[in-house]
């Protein structure tokens, strides 16, 4: 219904046609000067028309089915979100030591204390056969309640470097991942997160941040490993292969 303003006796403020009390002073208003526009037979019949248009059959399915459909697209979204978290990432098989597991800590000993051989260079392949021998004695550190730790490989990339966890949940595999930009720096390993994934499903940088917390029981297992790399004088990642320079004699 349209109504004409109400303006306070007390202090003049113009109310609006629906209120009792004045806005601004609190005074009752006098409504005797408010008058509908339309009768009370042409108001009621406004009513019915607009209940009619609230349970009309038409508007109902059209909402019926509305919701229906956006819970079934929201209920696939969230099945295949599911599904990628689930599955199987792009990992390595698991491999057989190509050398001595024991062979590489030497290696990164030789080169911190004696400046030799002046290179180390090493394939992913062999730094996951010793990643499996090293890690598989700290296995208790490792497991966590409900998630069973089975193996953790990495894969080099041109200036970088990705680590993939896999943990199993009842028997399950389940599978997060982190790629890394490292470098050396005075004497500590740099590493610059970019970006990560859990299952399939890519992770941005800056939630990666956060939940690189996740490899905080392997930095800590690989920990004499970390220790010596810092020791040499630079690292480079290029694809499959890592390759170390000894600090200068």
């Amino acid at each position: 219904m349209n109504m004409v303003k109400l303006a306070c006796a007390e202090c003049g403020h113009e109310n609006e046609s629906e209120r009792i009390y004045c806005h601004n002073c609190g005074v009752r208003l006098d409504r005797s000067a408010v008058v509908p526009t339309k009768s009370r037979e042409e108001g009621l019949k406004e009513t019915q028309r607009r209940v009619r248009r609230i349970f009309d059959p038409t508007r109902v399915k059209v909402r019926f089915w509305f919701f229906r459909t956006a819970k079934l697209i929201l209920g696939a979204c969230a099945t295949a979100a599911v599904i990628q978290m689930v599955s199987v990432p792009d990992v390595p098989p698991p491999t057989k030591p190509l050398m001595l597991p024991s062979q590489l800590s030497f290696d990164l000993e030789n080169a911190v204390n004696y400046h030799r051989p002046p290179q180390l260079q090493y394939t992913q392949e062999q730094i996951n056969a010793y990643l499996g021998h090293a890690l598989k004695l700290k296995q208790s550190s490792l497991d966590k309640p409900l998630l069973d730790f089975r193996r953790v490989v990495v894969g080099f990339g041109e200036g970088d470097v990705k680590v993939t966890a896999e943990r199993a949940f009842f028997g399950f595999s389940l599978y997060s991942g982190a790629s890394y930009k490292v470098k050396l720096q005075d004497g500590k390993v740099v590493a610059s997160n970019n970006g990560g994934s859990i299952g399939r499903i890519p992770v941005h940088p800056v939630l990666m941040r956060v939940l690189d917390v996740m490899f905080a029981d392997v930095w800590s297992a690989l920990e004499r490993e970390r220790k010596l790399v810092s020791k040499m004088s630079a690292i480079e990642f290029h694809p499959n292969t890592v390759l170390l320079t000894a600090p200068a004699g």
